[in-house]
């Protein structure tokens, strides 16, 4: 079975590749740090559904996310918010959500997710 990749970012990684008919997106992060965990949730779940679209699939048929908050107590309920405007209720994946050091301080949410082609 083939793997089709999709924007590789230098050595390390693909943004998003299929491999027999799921789609797995790379923890992806805000290009904009400077917002709240809100705006960069959003900011996080736009890109998700560029990516998505460009392996041939879309939110609704996300299967599984996961999600990382830097402050899971502060922002859960900012990023919950965010997450809760952007999937529609009928396409409900399972979802995981823990706190994390993440990459950097000015990053407050990363999201994974992988879904059905």
């Amino acid at each position: 079975m083939s793997i089709q990749r999709f924007e590789p970012n230098g050595k390390r990684l693909s943004h998003v590749l299929v491999h027999n008919g799921i789609a797995y997106v790379t923890g992806q992060v805000p290009a904009d740090r400077s917002q709240d965990a809100a705006g960069q949730t959003a900011q996080v779940l736009a890109r998700i559904d560029e990516l998505l679209a460009k392996a041939g699939t879309d939110k609704s048929r996300i299967l599984f996310a996961q999600v990382w908050l830097k402050h899971v107590v502060a922002d859960f309920a900012a990023m919950n918010k965010a997450w809760e405007d952007w999937i529609p209720e009928t396409a409900l994946p399972a979802r995981a959500t823990v706190e994390a050091n993440l990459a950097a301080e000015n990053i407050l949410v990363e999201i994974a997710v992988q879904a059905a082609v």
